[in-house]
């Protein structure tokens, strides 16, 4: 038996043996009907279809073989007629084993039943024996040449299916080679695209070329063409970049106005993008991506493939690395201006600060210097002169107050934190204390005020915010109207109360209405109007804290109108840091 194992363990043998990828495989109809044909045609209980392993026999295909033997599909080599047949070569006919001197010993004689068998072996082209189709009879058996004639052609027909098989196990690798090779090489071009892409984005300095780049990279790896929309500040979508193979349809979308198809919807049933992006299925031949930054929707980035074609799950999710790397350079980009943009404001910021500080401090300073003079003796002074004095530097002090006021506010309202004291109020009778505060103002600016009031403007509001509110309103009117009537006017109905505020001064351009209630802004650049830029934006954020709203009509050369409107109810916003 050793000799034996050593012959059937050639390695080429064994090779060929593997290449079948039989071994231990299910049963399979084109076998069984082999061996079933080989019962019914020898008249036989059992036939076989065996391949030999190292230490074992296989039964690719087993009729009438008895339990459990049919059930494990194998047997060692020590109940193997078989392996004589591989190891000559050669077909194996016994009439009766018991009195074979080369198998009586068998174990396959006692366990199995075998007494007549008949094996041709199945070889290959290049002559390698794989195993045999046996037939088995349990008692003596005289096999005719027709019956060996009839096993050796279905021997024959067992070795050709194999061979078949053989051969579309050896397409299916290469085939599946094939898919290997060029999964790894679109893998290769993706991890390339990536690359690039994350390289042209972080170090193109303009964004505008770093997104012309980006949607030109992706063509055609990802579809065939790829359009980029970016959301702005007033909610429409602007087109930023384009590209397609076929350069008609390239130009078509650098033209077109409206965007690209939206996943799972057709061209041309697409809506207007305003920040609230509807997606679908990212398996069409059209799908667009939104570009996310910290939470927000930064616009879209579209593919799209001509003619129509499904997306394959390698391109959607290529698509969305692409568009999340595009979303993080545009929100960088971003990011970036709005520092450049932040320091500029506090550089600005500091130069009013200083300007506006020193102004007071210069009078302080002066009026000090001289009151000094006076108590040592110096020079004289009338106590009429010693109260005006005073009244000057009272006035420089509360302005230092006013401004260091501002200034925390700033911190207040960025961290949310603004208090606010609710109380029975009458709008009325806080507009006429403030009023009456700036009596001398309004008398050294040479402008006169005029105050009046219609129906019920009570409610629950913070009066010292409240006050505020008034105190800027009004002294933005006198700066900006110098030398002419400056108007109050409080009205009210059931839900609401308001104060409007005009003066005939220079007015604002349309184009500024928005940008004087940001911080650091003013409504003109002249130095000779002084203030931090701060009174309109701390007014609009007391104004929202508490649920109210303010507006301004104006138009250069002919005054500005500022209304308040605030509810009577009592409403207090919950307060929001301000991150930026």
């Amino acid at each position: 038996m050793h000799e034996l194992q050593q012959i059937i363990n050639r390695q080429r043998r064994m090779d060929a043996l593997q290449r079948t990828a039989l071994l231990d495989s299910p049963a399979e109809e084109a076998f069984d009907r082999l061996t079933r044909l080989t019962t019914r045609a020898l008249h036989v209980p059992v036939s076989l279809v065996t391949l030999l392993d190292k230490d074992r026999q296989f039964f690719k295909s087993c009729s009438g073989l008895p339990p459990p033997w049919c059930d494990v599909r194998q047997t060692p080599l020590t109940h193997s007629f078989c392996i004589h047949v591989v190891a000559t070569r050669q077909p194996l006919v016994i009439e009766d084993a018991r009195k074979d001197p080369m198998l009586r010993e068998n174990l396959a004689v006692d366990q199995l039943g075998v007494v007549a068998y008949a094996g041709y072996p199945l070889k290959t082209p290049s002559g390698e024996v794989l195993g045999t189709l046996c037939a088995i009879d349990t008692g003596p058996r005289a096999w005719t040449k027709d019956d060996l004639a009839i096993l050796e052609d279905l021997a024959t027909s067992a070795m050709t299916e194999i061979e078949l098989r053989a051969t579309r196990e050896l397409e299916g690798q290469a085939r599946a080679a094939e898919a290997a090779r060029a999964s790894a090489e679109a893998a290769r071009q993706r991890f390339a695209l990536l690359a690039e892409l994350s390289g042209a984005l972080a170090e193109q300095p303009d964004l505008g070329r770093a997104l012309t780049l980006a949607v030109r990279l992706s063509v055609p790896l990802v579809a065939d063409g790829c359009v980029l929309d970016l959301l702005q500040e007033d909610g429409r979508m602007q087109r930023e970049a384009v590209a397609h193979q076929d350069p008609r349809e390239e130009q078509r979308l650098r033209n077109a106005t409206d965007p690209p198809c939206l996943l799972g919807a057709e061209p041309g049933d697409s809506p207007e993008l305003a920040g609230h992006l509807r997606l679908g299925d990212p398996t069409g031949s059209c799908m667009r991506l939104p570009l996310m930054g910290r939470g927000r929707v930064l616009g879209a980035i579209s593919f799209s493939t001509i003619p129509p074609r499904r997306l394959g799950d390698t391109e959607v999710e290529l698509a969305r690395d692409v568009a999340r790397r595009v979303a993080l350079a545009v929100d960088n980009s971003r990011l970036h201006q709005e520092l450049i943009e932040a320091v500029h404001a506090r550089d600005t910021f500091l130069t009013i600060a200083s300007h506006e500080l020193r102004t007071p401090l210069t009078t302080l300073r002066l009026q000090s210097q001289s009151l000094l003079r006076i108590t040592h003796g110096e020079k004289k002074c009338p106590p009429e002169q010693l109260a005006s004095r005073a009244e000057v530097i009272a006035r420089q002090v509360e302005r230092l107050g006013h401004l260091v006021d501002e200034v925390l506010d700033i911190a207040r309202v960025r961290e949310g934190r603004l208090p606010y004291h609710l109380e029975e109020l009458d709008l009325s009778e806080v507009v006429r204390d403030v009023a009456i505060r700036f009596r001398e103002e309004l008398a050294r600016s040479g402008s006169t005020l005029v105050l009046r009031t219609e129906g019920s403007a009570r409610g629950r509001w913070d009066r010292i915010r409240l006050e505020q509110v008034v105190t800027n309103l009004l002294a933005n009117a006198i700066k900006y109207g110098r030398g002419r009537p400056i108007h109050l006017l409080v009205t009210g109905d059931e839900r609401f109360a308001r104060l409007i505020v005009r003066d005939e001064g220079i007015g604002i351009a349309e184009v500024d209405h928005l940008r004087i209630f940001e911080r650091f802004e003013r409504a003109v650049s002249e130095q000779h109007y002084g203030g931090l830029g701060l009174g309109l934006w701390i007014v609009r954020e007391i104004l929202s804290g508490m649920g109210g709203t303010i507006a301004v009509h104006s138009k250069p050369g002919l005054g500005s109108s500022f209304t308040v409107e605030l509810p009577r109810q009592p409403v207090v916003v919950a307060p929001t840091p301000v991150l930026h």
